[in-house]
C-alpha cells in the first residue's frame, strides 16, 4: 500500500468513525439536484452501489452540483482528480477533493468507495479498464455509494452511460442598455442518460460565476488559460 493511500485511510478512519461499508445495500437513487435529469436517469437518479459513466462538455459542472446537493441532504460527496486539472478553491464547497494520478488515483478511489461513508465519488480523468473497473464496481457495491467516472472510458459494466454537450445557443448572456452581450449568465447542458432498455434527454441550466484571477494558485495545477504568451 503507497503511503497517500495509507494516509487517506487514516483521514477517512478518523474523520467518519461511523462510516460502515453495507453490503448488498438496497436504496434509492440518488438525487442529481434537478428534477429534469432524475427523471432523465433510470430509477430517478444516479444508481447507488453502481457505476455510471459520464463523458463531454459540462461533465464537471454538472457533477460538482450533484456533489452540492448531496452535501445539501447532508451526504457526503468525494472528488478524485486523477488529471490534476482542478482549484482547491474553498475546499470545493465541503467536497473531498483528493489529487492523486495513475494507479494512486484508482487506490484512492477505492478506499472511498469500500468505507462506505460516502454518497458519491467521482472519479475524473481516469478511464479505467479491466480488473481495476471489476475491483472498484465491486467495493462500490459493497459501500452503497453512487460511483461516477469521468472521461472518454467505454461503458462496460456501466449501469448508466451519460453523454453532455452544450447545444446552440445553449450560453445565457448578459447584456447591458444596447443589446450587447457582456457577460455570461448561464450555461444550459444538455444531457443523454442510456441504460439498458432506457434513452432519455434532459437539459439543466448552470448558472456562471465570474472570477477575477484565472491563474492556478496552486503549484501542481498548469495554467489552462488557453492564452498565448
Amino acid at each position: 500500500m503507497s503511503a497517500q493511500v495509507a494516509a487517506l485511510r487514516r483521514t477517512l478512519e478518523e474523520r467518519f468513525p461511523g462510516a460502515v461499508p453495507v453490503a448488498f445495500r438496497t436504496a434509492q437513487a440518488m438525487a442529481t439536484g434537478w428534477s429534469a435529469l432524475d427523471a432523465a436517469l433510470p430509477g430517478g437518479g444516479l444508481p447507488r452501489g453502481r457505476l455510471s459513466v459520464w463523458s463531454g462538455t459540462g461533465a464537471t459542472a454538472v457533477l460538482r452540483g450533484v456533489c452540492a446537493a448531496a452535501l445539501a441532504r447532508g451526504e457526503r460527496a468525494a472528488w478524485v482528480d486523477a488529471a490534476c486539472t482542478t482549484s482547491g478553491e474553498a475546499e470545493w464547497g465541503g467536497i473531498s477533493l483528493v489529487r492523486s494520478q495513475g494507479a494512486g488515483a484508482l487506490l484512492c478511489a477505492e478506499e472511498l468507495l469500500r468505507c462506505g461513508g460516502f454518497g458519491v465519488v467521482v472519479l475524473a480523468g481516469a478511464a479505467t479498464t479491466g480488473t481495476a473497473r471489476v475491483r472498484l464496481v465491486h467495493v462500490a457495491r459493497e459501500g452503497g455509494t453512487a460511483f461516477v467516472e469521468t472521461g472518454p472510458g467505454d461503458g462496460w459494466m456501466a449501469a448508466v452511460r451519460v453523454t453532455s454537450s452544450v447545444p446552440p445557443g445553449g450560453v445565457r448572456w448578459r447584456r447591458d442598455a444596447l443589446g450587447e452581450a457582456v457577460e455570461v449568465e448561464s450555461v444550459g447542458v444538455r444531457v443523454c442518460a442510456t441504460a439498458l432498455g432506457w434513452r432519455r434527454e434532459a437539459e439543466v441550466e448552470l448558472p456562471v460565476g465570474a472570477r477575477d484571477v484565472r491563474l492556478s494558485l496552486e503549484p501542481r495545477l498548469g495554467d489552462r488559460r488557453g492564452a498565448a504568451r
